[in-house]
C-alpha cells in the first residue's frame, strides 16, 4: 500500500473536512479487496445476452462484499445492471432478465441426446 495513504489513514480526519465528509472506512477496505467486477470485463455486468447476466450473478455469488454490493444497490436505487449477484431493471430487482426481442411464438423442439 501507498506510504501516503498509511500515514493519512493513522492521522485523524478533523476540521471542516471531517464535518463535510462521511468517511467510512469499510468503503476503503471495499477499495482494496479484489472482487470479479473489478477484474473481470465491466460490460458482463451490465449485458444485454441472458446468458452473460448469469455469468455475472455466478461470479458474485463468490465475492467478498456480495452483501454490502447488494445493500448498496438497493439504497442507490440501481436503474439496472448485476449488483450484489442479483439483477436490477428500473430500480428493481429481478429474478431473471427477459432477453431483447419479441418472445417466439413457437418453442424450440428440445434436441434429443
Amino acid at each position: 500500500m501507498n506510504p501516503a495513504v498509511v500515514s493519512t489513514l493513522r492521522e485523524p480526519i478533523t476540521g471542516e473536512f471531517a464535518a463535510s465528509t462521511a468517511w467510512d472506512a469499510s468503503a476503503f477496505v471495499a477499495a482494496t479487496i479484489s472482487t470479479p467486477c473489478r477484474s473481470n470485463d465491466a460490460d458482463l455486468w451490465f449485458a444485454e445476452r441472458t446468458s452473460d447476466i448469469e455469468l455475472a450473478k455466478s461470479l458474485c455469488r463468490e465475492c467478498p462484499l456480495v452483501r454490502q454490493c447488494l445493500e448498496g444497490a438497493l439504497a442507490r436505487e440501481e436503474p439496472w445492471g448485476v449488483w450484489g449477484g442479483q439483477s436490477f431493471v428500473d430500480g428493481r430487482v429481478v429474478a431473471q432478465k427477459r432477453g431483447r426481442g419479441r418472445p417466439r411464438k413457437n418453442p424450440l423442439p428440445a434436441l434429443a441426446s
